[in-house]
């Protein structure tokens, strides 16, 4: 395993949301929008990414064994990228996003900033679900959101109103359509909630691998400083 990053459990209710008042959601029970963990793995040179979720009713029949929720990931991979993530949620400035993934229980999707749509591979394993990225792993940064599924929305969201609604949410004007965020600490949840700047997560391997490579590449300078000047 690469990373696991753990998120706060039952913490799936934006900031006092209002869940959709038709019965398809309140029989459901509670949990099945709380994400629990992202976790990053290695096969075959490519990053997979999995996804674990508190509960996975199924009403809708979906494929892959849930139906009524949808994760959405954005991964920072380069310089620059999109900044805006979702209505009312953006990252920080210059740590935009090059690529995400949305998981269903009906499927996956690739997504690029200019618009560009391409199905991704989606499996349950176990209580987690997982998409293949087709990138090879690297020093990234991982943004992530879980909302109500919505197949008609733009993001497979279900949208927000203040007044809410049978299949809408209840939020204040302008929140982002997501019941949860990606964040290790409740505080940092609400904090993004309040400024709508949601922060990425950075694996520490990664970043130690680079701290190392510089400091080799240091150490190595030097020695190479220290030969040079005992030259005659």
């Amino acid at each position: 395993m690469l990373f696991l990053f753990q998120d706060p459990v039952g913490d799936d209710q934006g900031l006092a949301y209002r869940y959709p008042r038709a019965a398809l959601f309140q029989k459901a029970g509670e949990g099945y929008a709380d994400l629990l963990a992202l976790a990053g793995e290695e096969r075959e040179g490519r990053l997979v990414l999995k996804v674990r979720l508190s509960r996975y009713p199924n009403p809708l029949e979906g494929p892959l064994g849930f139906s009524l929720a949808t994760v959405a990931l954005w991964l920072d991979t380069g310089e620059g990228g999109e900044e805006a993530l979702l209505p009312g949620l953006s990252t920080p400035p210059d740590q935009g996003f090059e690529v995400a993934y949305i998981l269903t229980g009906f499927g996956g999707e690739k997504r690029t900033p200019t618009g560009e749509r391409t199905p991704a591979r989606v499996w349950r394993e176990g209580e987690w679900v997982a998409v293949d990225t087709g990138i090879p792993p690297g020093p990234y940064g991982y943004y992530g959101a879980v909302g109500l599924f919505d197949p008609f929305a733009p993001w497979y969201l279900r949208p927000t109103s203040p007044e809410g609604g049978p299949w809408t949410l209840g939020a204040p004007p302008g929140s982002p359509p997501v019941v949860d965020l990606l964040a290790e600490a409740p505080l940092d949840q609400v904090k993004a909630y309040q400024t709508g700047i949601l922060k990425p997560l950075r694996p520490k391997g990664f970043a130690l691998k680079r701290e190392s490579l510089l400091a080799f590449a240091l150490g190595g300078a030097s020695l190479l400083l220290a030969f040079l000047l005992r030259r005659p």
